[in-house]
């Protein structure tokens, strides 16, 4: 009896420790200086939002994907990789120019990057 009522004993104070524990925190925000000295441009229901944007020459612009789908950003300069759910990529323009750009996964999303001097 008193085997299994200290069997039991520790196996409730093991329970409610487990529920005590902590979820796991989610990562904190990237503040990178690169997307902080550039732009960004979100990949969410099949669209790059915002569909233009303007920077100077030297900056980096960095796509998330935030949709489930694979995504790419494909132009004359670059192409990604397929970008899964909370994935980036990001690219330094160093010359001025407009810049068009598509999903090579899905060619009906299209943006542009304008770079100015």
């Amino acid at each position: 009896m008193k085997k299994s009522s200290l069997l039991i004993i520790a196996l409730l104070l093991l329970a409610v420790g487990a529920g005590c524990a902590r979820p796991a925190s989610a990562p904190a925000p990237k503040s990178d200086a690169a997307a902080a000295s550039g732009g960004a441009v979100a990949i969410k229901d099949f669209a790059f939002l915002p569909p233009a944007l303007t920077v100077k020459t030297g900056a980096t612009v960095v796509w998330t994907n935030g949709d489930s789908a694979w995504h790419t950003v494909k132009s004359s300069l670059f192409e990604s990789p397929r970008l899964a759910k909370g994935q980036s990529f990001q690219y330094i323009f160093n010359q001025a120019g407009t810049y068009n750009y598509i999903c090579g996964l899905h060619p009906s999303m299209s943006g542009q990057i304008i770079v100015q001097p």
